[in-house]
């Protein structure tokens, strides 16, 4: 069975970048449908299997994927934010930094194209700063939920 983990913060934490309201709809309210409707479809796949009904645990497994990627995407998320008191930009020094710089030419620069990037996500979706090992390389990746 699948958990919804504790916030490392408090749900008030990150104001005023996003108030505690909006961070407790989205993970008591969102988040947890995502965590609710896995659970629910893993113990109907189990179900399908032991059946034999392997028609329906193959039309499960696509709503799995969606829920689960929802949850897993979620989890990530909430451990990378912080309250503004801990946050901070990349020193000028740091590796990231210095790449960010390389790559985009500027942080102001990097900043406009991910938030270009992100918001022509269509529907729900999540924006990221990945590191391509094939191409040795940060890069701007968007993954649709």
């Amino acid at each position: 069975m699948v958990q919804l983990k504790h916030l490392p913060y408090d749900m008030g934490a990150l104001e005023p970048v996003i108030s505690g309201q909006t961070m407790e709809y989205h993970y008591s309210k969102h988040h947890r449908t995502y965590v609710n409707n896995l659970n629910a479809l893993i113990a109907q796949s189990h179900e399908a299997l032991q059946n034999d009904n392997v028609q329906v645990h193959i039309q499960i497994s696509q709503a799995m994927k969606f829920n689960g990627g929802g949850h897993f995407n979620h989890e990530f998320f909430w451990e990378t934010l912080c309250p503004v008191a801990d946050s901070h930009r990349p020193d000028p020094q740091d590796l990231l930094h210095k790449e960010i710089v390389r790559t985009w030419g500027s942080w102001e620069n990097f900043q406009e194209r991910f938030e270009k990037r992100a918001a022509a996500v269509q529907g729900s979706g999540w924006g990221w700063v990945v590191y391509d090992k094939a191409q040795n390389r940060i890069r701007i990746k968007t993954t649709a939920e």
